[in-house]
């Protein structure tokens, strides 16, 4: 409870000296607000609304709740996951929880290993324009989708040790309509848009005080939202370029915690979603090292 109680009170403080700083150095936010717009606009709402949409239809299809019932849930909310991109693995296993059909611990255990950055992102973005070839994309998704299996697989024997994961009771899903569909993928963009921006004026403010260097800037914004910091590593050269792109979508950003924070707050703990992202970025980043 001392440790809460210190960190809000780091994290009220942080809020007011930052406040401070933006009103004494506007500039500070004006460049990087437009500059963050701009990427917003011209990078991640391309490479990802309309993949979201079209995968939220496919993954309220009766054929994801067959698979259910057969192989379980991990697999088809890991699927579900990596297609829409995180925070959708929590959103499903929330879902599922407060259904009835998995238990409290069984959520938990889902969200550590299924809130991934979406395919469409790794192959269009990350490969396609930072790399300029699909291949690299790709090799990256394979990177991310080993992490998971051994993400999932430490955490499963840390919730349920040798005993196997239960089915879930029921796997009934909930179709979801066109409107839905782009609604859903509307306000999860303005979402993600919006993290972006607050975290890219965080991380120049910060690259403002502190000589951070080009790989300290990449790994700093990759720590606080990972679509920017893809997009600060993609200024580096060799191998370095490939490792950080890595450690931006195994540990996805604080803003992405916040965004399943808020998801499941209430509902389940953090603390097994952090846990695994821990796990999955160490792997995922010495993945790459080692291939990349």
């Amino acid at each position: 409870m001392k440790a809460r109680k210190l960190f809000y009170a780091a994290a009220d403080l942080t809020a007011v000296l930052l406040l401070i700083f933006f009103i004494v150095f506007p500039s500070e936010v004006n460049a990087p607000v437009r500059g963050a717009l701009a990427f917003c606009a011209e990078t991640l709402i391309p490479s990802l609304f309309v993949y979201m949409v079209l995968a939220k239809i496919v993954a309220s299809l009766p054929a994801s709740g067959a698979l259910m019932s057969k192989i379980g849930c991990g697999p088809v909310v890991l699927a579900i996951g990596t297609l829409c991109g995180s925070p959708v693995g929590a959103a499903a296993a929330g879902a599922l929880y407060s259904q009835g059909k998995i238990s409290k611990k069984h959520a938990e255990y889902l969200c550590s290993f299924t809130n991934n950055v979406s395919a469409s992102f790794m192959l269009g973005y990350v490969g396609a324009t930072l790399f300029g070839d699909i291949a690299v994309g790709a090799k990256l998704l394979g990177c991310q989708f080993a992490a998971n299996l051994v993400t999932a697989s430490v955490m499963k024997y840390v919730t349920f040790g040798k005993n196997p994961v239960p089915k879930p009771l029921s796997a009934e899903v909930n179709r979801a309509g066109l409107r839905e569909a782009i609604t859903g993928g509307a306000e999860a963009m303005i979402n993600v848009c919006a993290c972006a921006v607050f975290f890219i004026v965080l991380s120049s403010a910060a690259a403002s005080v502190f000589p951070l260097g080009k790989i300290g800037i990449a790994l700093l914004r990759s720590t606080l939202e990972f679509s920017s910091g893809c997009a600060c590593a993609g200024e580096l050269a060799g191998k370095a370029k490939f490792v950080v792109c890595a450690y931006a979508c195994g540990q996805t950003g604080i803003s992405v915690m916040l965004q399943v924070r808020s998801i499941t707050a209430g509902k389940l703990s953090i603390r097994p979603y952090a846990v695994g992202k821990l796990i999955n970025c160490a792997v995922m980043t010495a993945l790459s090292y080692a291939i990349g």
